[in-house]
């Protein structure tokens, strides 16, 4: 996983500069493509989630992989500049997007093999491997970028996903056991690539739904931030960032929230409870969206981005983790494919809702409106867990 993520951050910081630089693209349009990767997960994440509960997490990790493997090498057609494009980068983010179950199918590998109470731990760690990814990626993008062009991150990138899905193929081994595959390829319920009833009566459910209706909600806010903060970065008359310091910038979210995966998730659930832990990661979310845009200092913007990454790191894995634990096992990989299908259709709507507020109102105001919306999901999520 942290692989494959590295990969992705690679090319975090190079979509904005690149539309702008090369296909002369407005902000809005950024946070279209930006977003069109989550839209294709949010229509496929469902149902990769489903066929893992039928045939197994190995096969669907394997197939996501080598998918993500290929969408790179389409990318890099666009980037290198043979095929310059606006059509093709959104079919390739497309393609991606549409095989991108590995995050569900790896939280519903760590859901097969660890005990309730270890929940939190292990699901911390898919978290820890999407930061380190977020550590390395960015950084390593920027510089790429900086020094070799647009193209060459992104044939790194194409080869990263390669080498995960080879150590996929010969070291991954199935969580699921075969009596609950075979239990379930047996059952006559019609598996569709979008279920919308499932997705409905998923979130109604009186157990878990109000975990899955938080995650979504602080996901858009976060994403908010994706092709906004990158051309807020780099405004000549504000912080002038070039790729390489905002990739260092993003790394530095990245370490942030790793610290908070590998050392403070387990501190926090252990002190205060996992849905206090949840209440606190929403609030502390507040802050650190909300004043991205009104920091006029490198180091008030790195104290803003830890307080945000605190609040993210703690809020996602928690929520995810309290999911996991209301869900019976031979549904694990359904309703977390649910939560990651909407997940991505939130990080979808969070870029084109950032990039037409960013156009249209001002460039501080995606990240108010982000910390506005945490504020509401404070609120909902302190309600909801008093009344339980």
């Amino acid at each position: 996983m942290f692989i494959d993520l590295l990969g992705f951050g690679i090319m975090i910081p190079l979509l904005p500069a690149f539309s702008i630089e090369k296909l002369y693209l407005s902000e809005s349009m950024i946070g279209f493509i930006a977003g069109v990767y989550s839209l294709a997960q949010f229509v496929f994440s469902g149902f990769w989630g489903s066929l893992s509960d039928r045939y197994g997490r190995r096969p669907v990790l394997i197939a996501s992989l080598a998918g993500s493997m290929l969408a790179y090498i389409l990318l890099s057609l666009v980037f290198s500049g043979l095929i310059l494009s606006t059509a093709l980068l959104i079919i390739a983010r497309a393609f991606a997007g549409s095989f991108a179950a590995n995050i569900s199918a790896a939280q519903a590998a760590i859901s097969d093999i660890t005990k309730p109470e270890e929940r939190s731990k292990g699901i911390a760690l898919i978290s820890a491997a999407f930061a380190l990814g977020f550590v390395f990626g960015p950084a390593i993008g920027g510089i790429l970028s900086e020094n070799f062009g647009f193209g060459f991150p992104i044939y790194a990138s194409a080869m990263l996903s390669l080498i995960a899905t080879v150590l996929c193929y010969f070291l991954f081994k199935e969580t699921l056991p075969e009596e609950i595959r075979l239990a379930n390829r047996r059952s006559n319920v019609k598996r569709k690539i979008l279920d919308v009833k499932l997705i409905s009566d998923t979130l109604k459910n009186k157990n878990f739904g109000k975990y899955i209706l938080i995650y979504t909600a602080g996901v858009f806010s976060f994403s908010n931030i994706f092709g906004t903060f990158q051309l807020f970065a780099g405004r000549k008359e504000g912080l002038a960032y070039n790729q390489s310091e905002i990739g260092l910038i993003f790394s530095f979210m990245g370490i942030c929230n790793a610290l908070v995966q590998i050392f403070l998730i387990r501190y926090f659930t252990k002190q205060i409870g996992e849905q206090n832990s949840l209440i606190l990661g929403c609030f502390l979310s507040v802050f650190g969206l909300g004043l991205i845009g009104f920091s006029p200092t490198t180091m008030i913007l790195m104290i803003v981005i830890a307080v945000l990454a605190v609040g993210n790191g703690l809020s996602n894995t928690v929520s995810v983790s309290l999911l996991s634990q209301h869900v019976s096992k031979d549904k694990q990989g359904t309703v977390l494919g649910v939560n990651q299908s909407l997940g991505s259709l939130a990080r979808f709507f969070g870029p084109v809702w950032g990039g037409m507020v960013y156009q249209w109102v001002g460039y501080r105001y995606p990240f108010v409106t982000g910390g506005l919306i945490m504020l509401a999901v404070t609120v909902y999520a302190y309600q909801k867990i008093r009344r339980d």
